[in-house]
């Protein structure tokens, strides 16, 4: 009976610890989120940057907490596979572009808003939701960033990275994978890859 209950002890100890673990990771995450976000608000205000300079700029603080590269190959879902490696890390750069101008093309339309973590989900040990409200004088907009935790940590990029984020619901990655699955049953990935350097 009594090695039962250590064992039972031992156990409540080894989930405490754990729970500790997540805690502090969840917390640190937390505040290196908010810390990038205050870095660009003040990008932002810097009313002696051009617009060119400002979108440089947040580029560069925004890019290590992202996972393009896993971003891009989600998106295509079982074609990514039929890609060659030339053509793979070509849909990457096109995609990272299209990212980048969709977030500076935000970025014009900024009016002092704040942003307030509500909850931190974590479902799995390698997967954690960021949940956030967006907020202007007149609304909330709830924006959910969704990260996960690569087993190998790349030297440029954060620990955490998102690989999507979602809108009122809607989320960026599942509609960006919509879109190219309807454009890809009547064209091929050379098109789509030409159409988005169009874009850029």
């Amino acid at each position: 009976m009594k090695n039962i209950f250590k064992k039972i002890v031992v156990l409540c100890l080894a989930l405490l610890f754990v729970q500790n673990l997540a805690a502090d990771e969840q917390s640190d995450l937390k505040n290196r989120f908010l810390d990038k976000i205050n870095e660009v608000i003040l990008i932002v205000e810097d009313k002696k940057l051009s617009k060119d300079e400002r979108n440089r700029n947040i580029i560069r603080v925004l890019t290590p907490m992202f996972d393009f590269e896993l971003m891009a190959k989600l998106s295509l879902g079982n074609t990514w596979r039929e890609l060659s490696k030339e053509n793979a890390q070509k849909f990457v750069d096109l995609y990272v572009e299209r990212m980048k101008q969709s977030y500076s093309a935000k970025i014009d339309a900024y009016e002092d808003e704040k942003v307030e973590v509500k909850k931190i989900e974590q479902p799995q040990s390698n997967r954690i939701a960021l949940v956030t409200d967006l907020v202007s004088k007149s609304e909330k907009l709830e924006i959910v960033y969704k990260y996960h935790k690569p087993k190998t940590k790349t030297p440029s990029k954060d620990e955490w990275l998102i690989y999507d984020v979602e809108i009122l619901g809607v989320s960026i990655l599942k509609t960006d994978r919509a879109q190219f699955k309807e454009f890809l049953q009547t064209k091929s990935i050379i098109e789509l890859m030409d159409a988005l350097a169009k874009q850029s």
